[in-house]
């Protein structure tokens, strides 16, 4: 194996690229990029947040989060609502769009994380988690 092939970044990235191809097959009928079909789900799980707290959650920076909420709404899958008590703040739901396809989507990422997360025992992949927590900054 290469040095190329050791570096951290570079495996992650290859792993990353096979399960996102795993995805993106999924997807593609519901016509949503990797980054789409994610943030989706996290409005799926948790209706209501604002783009602040959907950014944090999907660990995505403010304006790559906007930007894929622009997309999701501008699509029909999302609504934005002004927040009562402060007009310049607005809170996510899923459109009727995103609701009647919900149990497809979550489906779809439920079976296609257990695809993978079943290749390790529970205690591989616990231990796998805690590999990766270390590559955080503190």
């Amino acid at each position: 194996m290469s040095e190329f092939e050791r570096c951290v970044c570079f495996q992650l990235t290859s792993a990353s690229q096979k399960i996102r191809r795993r995805y993106r097959d999924g997807i593609a009928k519901y016509q949503l990029t990797h980054g789409q079909f994610f943030m989706l789900c996290a409005i799926l799980e948790e209706e209501g947040l604002l783009p602040s707290q959907l950014a944090d959650n999907t660990e995505l920076d403010r304006p790559t989060a906007t930007g894929l909420l622009d997309r999701l709404e501008r699509d029909g899958w999302i609504e934005r609502h002004t927040e009562p008590s402060d007009r310049r703040m607005y809170r996510i739901s899923p459109s009727a769009k995103a609701i009647k396809h919900k149990g497809d989507l979550l489906n779809l990422f439920e079976q296609t994380n257990s695809h993978f997360i079943n290749r390790f025992t529970p205690d591989e992949w616990e231990q796998f988690q805690e590999y990766l927590n270390r590559l955080e900054f503190p």
